[in-house]
């Protein structure tokens, strides 16, 4: 059962996970108040997890997190706070801490971070068990094949075993000797003594037919006279007058025989012959295994070989000073640099400046055996082209008995996972701020439905001046331009599946520059556009788009503010053969030229530190390639930038370019309408309220879906206008009690709302098929929408009384 360290002076947290989070999860726990305390106990054993707070009555979680550091201990360690920063959280990630967990917490949110971080402990823990084990069994390939070379270099294998069959022979005083090597079910000869050439090249038998393969199947000597068989065989038509045959034992089985025998004399042979004989039969075991392995250890030095030279990641050794003593071709390649300019150079000096002496200090602890095995640690080392080589590296201390001869490395590429962590970052603080965006709009739509519904209210007045007219169309104009707005941030803010749609490229970058539009004037930056009219559409993700221009434009924006003094920013779009070409120009400082080749690079800036993070323009790249593009870059020092980006021209449907809130009806009612008003916000329901009395109708308003069923009950209706979120009972509840109460009244159903960007409400109203006004909205829309929604629904209902 694996244990977890709770580190906290909070006895309801802490008693929370020992009594309840921890033992349902099935983990062991110790708790003790302090950070001292819980340091002294990392002294007596290692827990395999910390539950670590961040304020201690004696010190600091992330006090302790670096205590931990210097002392080498390599736990994962969760950090708890109920007063967290971004900036404590980067810390706390800098310090080692494996997650995050804000105060108040759920069970199951600690049950899943303890379970994350300790599937990564074990993952761990069998990468450097593997690790142990592939160097543990190098180490012992090295010295066996040290030992075969030493055993080939002082005597060949013939001859070798030619000398134990005549050492047999000779200390036994035997007539003939022969070694027997087994070879599936049958015994072949491997060397001989006074057998004859005819006897030696005929010499081969079936275990079953001789004393050999009892020899064999038993692992055990024989020794036979003539006075115990009188046919006694060595083979078959081969009649001997002793024997003496003993196994070779490698381990418990027996790979052969060593024999002797007197063909004519009628000595036996004794037991001091069967003792020197086995002695005699194990050096030659141990010369044929030695042999084996020898052979053995040459294919796997190759296989060894061939996998260090081969393999994907990084292999090197180093010496006691740091030199590197081998390195293999991926460690050549990722480096940039020839073999012979990394022979004998210090590991340091091709690591990053801010790295070198952290990285020495750990290296020097590790030869002096002072840091054991610390596990994998990452490492920046410098290209030869100047780019940044993000390694994680494990490195095993090298022993020849008991002189450390050096460490012996493995290092993995995570360039590219450093490049998608850092996207993945970004990505989620543009999350992050898209749904702050998304709720600050959305609140907005209402009270902007207000202004806009009264100005309109006051306009149709007959009776008002001049002065009075143009102060009104002033202020609805405005709310107009603040709802495009809105309605821009929303699409911005809103995560969404990508998709390709027939995409109008001016208005997307029209839309874009809204976005910039007051940073840009209050920096007195100038808005040159130059939109060829008639430009034709391309089939793209508008959303992706309008990144790539936010990107690009906010780049410009940056760039002109810091030069000071103003400037001009240029967008021209036209079509160029099949392509749509959009420029995007700016009279900022321009790029230098050394740099401009190397702009598209992930995490490549020329910003200072804190300020970029080097994946805007990749990303861009990535997007305009994704949809069959292209964008390069002109750029003058001290006269400004240009970004040229081209879209392939695909025609297809024209998308909805323009709001129709405008357009007049040409629907009139037959009869004023009964209409229920369904909204919890006062101002919006008093607007709706008197543009429906305005338009001819007959409004009630209710403040909840509950007090609409109520209305319902006691009055008849011939439409309802609803909004969607409210408090209680909501929009879509409303709808389908509705078609419970009354299925004929929910046909005659108008929702309005102001999160037209939701995918959820999206995806309900596609469901539900009702039509939806969106907030803010014009008095002409709101009419047209009732006329023709009653239109259609009367149209409908008498047609099916015809046919009844």
């Amino acid at each position: 059962m694996e244990e977890i360290l709770i580190i906290d002076d909070s006895r309801q947290i802490a008693d929370f996970l020992a009594e309840t989070v921890l033992p349902y999860y099935g983990y062991r726990s110790r708790v003790v108040p302090t950070g001292w305390e819980g340091l002294a106990f990392l002294k007596q054993r290692q827990p395999d997890l910390i539950l670590l707070d961040l304020q201690l009555p004696d010190t600091s979680g992330l006090d302790v997190l670096r205590q931990m550091g210097e002392l080498g201990y390599d736990i994962p360690v969760i950090l708890m706070t109920a007063h967290g920063t971004e900036q404590t959280a980067v810390e706390a990630f800098r310090l080692g801490a494996k997650n995050y967990l804000i105060k108040p917490f759920e069970a199951a949110e600690a049950g899943a971070a303890i379970e994350r971080a300790l599937r990564e402990r074990r993952l761990q823990r069998e990468k450097e068990v593997l690790t142990r084990t592939l160097q543990q069994r190098l180490q012992e390939l090295t010295i066996l094949s040290s030992v075969g070379k030493s055993v080939t270099s002082l005597l060949d294998l013939e001859e070798l075993l030619e000398r134990i069959v005549d050492a047999g022979v000779y200390l036994t005083h035997a007539e003939e000797g022969y070694l027997l090597l087994r070879d599936g079910d049958e015994l072949y000869l491997r060397a001989a003594k006074n057998l004859g050439e005819e006897r030696v090249q005929r010499f081969r038998v079936k275990m079953d037919d001789n004393v050999a393969g009892q020899v064999i199947r038993t692992v055990k000597p024989i020794r036979l006279d003539r006075s115990q068989h009188q046919d006694l065989k060595m083979r078959t038509g081969l009649l001997v007058q002793a024997m003496l045959q003993v196994p070779l034992i490698v381990g418990r089985h027996a790979i052969g025989v060593l024999a002797v025998d007197n063909r004519v004399q009628q000595r036996t042979f004794s037991e001091n012959d069967q003792y020197l004989l086995s002695a005699i039969a194990d050096y030659a075991a141990i010369a044929i295994e030695n042999s084996r392995l020898f052979k053995s250890t040459r294919d796997s030095e190759q296989r060894y070989r061939e996998l260090f030279d081969n393999a994907n990641d990084m292999i090197f050794t180093l010496d006691p000073q740091l030199r590197i003593a081998s390195i293999n071709r991926q460690g050549v390649k990722l480096l940039g640099l020839a073999l012979p300019e990394l022979m004998q150079r210090t590991l340091i000096s091709l690591c990053v400046p801010d790295d070198q002496a952290a990285i020495e200090h750990q290296l020097q602890r590790q030869l002096a055996k002072a840091a054991g095995d610390g596990g994998a640690f990452p490492l920046t080392l410098r290209r030869a082209n100047g780019e940044d080589l993000h390694i994680e590296v494990s490195a095993q201390l090298m022993q020849r008995g008991d002189q450390v001869i050096g460490l012996h490395c493995i290092a993995r590429d995570v360039t590219d996972r450093r490049r998608l962590e850092l996207q993945l970052l970004q990505a989620e603080k543009l999350s992050a701020i898209g749904q702050l965006v998304a709720g600050v709009a959305h609140e907005l739509n209402n009270p902007m439905t207000s202004i806009k519904g009264f100005a309109e209210l006051l306009l149709r007045r007959k009776d008002l001046d001049d002065d009075a007219r143009t102060d009104l169309n002033y202020i609805n104009n405005q709310a107009e331009r603040a709802a495009r707005i809105v309605t821009n941030l929303l699409t911005f803010a809103r995560e969404h599946q990508p998709q390709r749609v027939a995409v109008d490229v001016n208005k997307v970058i029209d839309d874009t520059l809204s976005l910039h539009s007051y940073h840009l004037r209050v920096d007195n930056i100038k808005v040159q556009r130059q939109f060829e009219p008639n430009l034709p559409n391309t089939v793209a993700d508008p959303y992706q788009l309008q990144q790539v221009f936010l990107n690009l434009i906010g780049n410009a924006h940056q760039a002109m503010a810091e030069k000071g003094s103003g400037g001009f920013l240029t967008v021209k779009t036209e079509r160029v053969d099949d392509e749509i070409r959009i420029n995007i120009g700016d009279t900022g400082p321009g790029i230098p030229q050394h740099l401009v080749g190397r702009i598209f690079d992930p995490f490549f800036t020329t910003k200072p530190v804190g300020k970029g993070t080097g994946l805007g323009l990749s990303i861009c790249y990535n997007i305009l390639h994704d949809h069959g593009g292209n964008i390069w870059v002109d750029s003058v020092a001290n006269e400004g930038t240009t970004f040229h980006l081209a879209l392939p021209v695909v025609e297809g449907e024209n998308p909805e370019l323009l709001n129709d809130d405008d357009r007049e009806t040409t629907v009139k009612p037959d009869q004023a309408y009964k209409i229920l008003v369904v909204d919890d916000e006062e101002g919006v329901a008093q607007v709706i309220q008197r543009l429906v009395r305005d338009l001819g109708h007959q409004p009630m308003v209710v403040a909840s879906g509950e007090a609409a069923l109520q209305a319902v009950d006691q009055a008849q209706f011939d439409l309802i206008l609803s909004d969607v979120k409210m408090p209680g009972m909501n929009g879509f509840q409303l709808y389908r009690a509705l078609q419970q109460k009354s299925p004929d009244l929910a046909k005659h159903f108008i929702f309005i709302t102001g999160d037209t960007m939701s995918p959820a409400t999206l995806t309900a109203m596609r469901q539900i098929g009702t039509p939806m006004i969106a907030k803010p909205f014009s008095a002409k829309k709101l009419e047209r929408t009732i006329n023709e929604f009653m239109a259609r629904e009367t149209a409908v209902e008498r047609e099916a009384e015809i046919q009844q």
